[in-house]
């Protein structure tokens, strides 16, 4: 059985080292949970981060909240949880307390403008990651390819609600 220590350190070490939200945590989950760890198996940590996605809230507070109620029920829910979003909480804790120096700092500016193609890098990499292990078909990629021109052709005035209640619709059709 998992310790809870052991849940603990790891979505610490993951919300301690991850830039650029939820969805840039993804790679690192997969890795940690799936490749090093092998806690999880692939299709339910693609499960998770489709069920993280649609439910309402932080999509890293959601995967860190089914993960650890998945290995260790409630407690291990809460565990998780807590060590997702301690890192943020002290970061921003700190921040606060000297805002005023950073706002002007040319090194603190540089070093997030360096951070930002990382972030899309890490985005980039849920997305083939999602797609290498959770797209069933060809047909998939024709669909995904399809809904991402519709969000750059109509971006915000896009419902994703909807595309995502039509493409879950569509999956009860095919697969029922």
């Amino acid at each position: 059985m998992i310790s809870f220590l052991a849940l603990f350190g790891v979505f610490f070490k993951i919300g301690m080292f991850t830039f650029g939200g939820g969805q840039a945590m993804i790679p690192l989950l997969q890795n940690n949970l799936v490749v090093n760890l092998a806690w999880i198996p692939m299709k339910e940590f693609l499960d998770f981060v489709a069920i993280s996605e649609i439910t309402p809230g932080p999509v890293a507070i959601n995967m860190a909240t089914f993960v650890g109620y998945k290995l260790r029920g409630l407690t291990g829910a809460l565990v998780t949880s807590l060590g997702v979003i301690l890192p943020s909480f002290i970061i921003i804790l700190i921040i606060a307390t000297v805002a005023h120096t950073f706002r002007t700092n040319r090194w603190v500016s540089a070093f997030l403008d360096g951070l930002q193609p990382v972030v899309l890098a890490l985005l980039t990499y849920a997305v083939y990651s999602i797609a290498r292990g959770g797209i069933p078909a060809w047909w998939g990629y024709v669909a995904a390819l399809g809904i991402l021109l519709l969000i750059l052709k109509y971006g915000k005035k896009l419902n994703l609600f909807l595309v995502l209640l039509a493409a879950g619709g569509l999956g009860l059709l095919i697969f029922r």
